[in-house]
This record gives C-alpha cells, structure tokens and sequence, in this order.
C-alpha cells in the first residue's frame, strides 16, 4: 500500500462529523468498519474502493516511473 492512504477504524466521531458514506461508491460507512482515509484527495474510502484506487495508483506510477527523461 502506498503513502497516500491512512487506515483506520470507523468511529462515532468520524461518522458523525466528517463522513459517513464513501466518497466513491457512497456506501454507508458503520462503526468499527475498517475505513482508509485517501491524503491526496482529503477522503474517506471503504477498503473496496482504497484497493482499486491503490493499484490505480501503482500502476500510474509504474508508467510514469518508465518514462522518464533520465533512464
């Protein structure tokens, strides 16, 4: 897993102040559900969607990595 996102445990707080649903599938977020909190985009994922988002990633990475002007 990449630097972008931080794991973490759903609580009462997080859910009643910030978000409770995905901000990508908008499934419902319920306490104590391991959720991931995406720094890049300022979000909370459900592990579904982290996981997409982090191969999403790695491949980006992976393509800009071999293009580049130094080799």
């Amino acid at each position: 897993m990449n630097n972008y996102f931080l794991k973490e445990k759903a609580t009462n707080e997080i859910i009643t102040n910030v978000a409770s649903f995905c901000s990508e599938c908008y499934i419902e977020i319920i306490e104590k559900q391991t959720i991931f909190y995406d720094m890049k985009n300022y979000c909370y994922l459900c592990e579904s969607c982290q996981s997409v988002l982090n191969e999403q990633t790695d491949i980006n990475f992976e393509i800009t990595e071999s293009n580049t002007l130094f080799k």
